[in-house]
């Protein structure tokens, strides 16, 4: 099954917001931001009010689209 399949299945969709929440938070405690964003999640994404936070975990789905699709290409070369 290819990478980027993988990522529309709803378990691996959840483990993938787990670890944009957790990006976020962990830059937002870097940078000092109090309080922290807080996500709620709606048709199992993480969406944020405020407009930067939410434009940063869009643009982390889209890298973690970008990188199945890499790694699908490169698997299927190989074969």
């Amino acid at each position: 099954m290819k990478i980027s399949d993988q990522l529309q299945t709803l378990q691996l969709q959840k483990k993938v917001e787990d670890k944009i929440v957790a990006y976020i938070t962990t830059e937002c405690q870097k940078a000092n931001i109090n309080p922290l964003p807080l996500p709620k999640f709606r048709e199992g994404l993480a969406t944020y009010d405020e407009p930067k936070f939410a434009k940063m975990a869009n643009r982390l789905r889209k890298g973690a689209v970008l990188l199945a699709q890499v790694l699908d290409e490169r698997e299927s070369t190989n074969d």
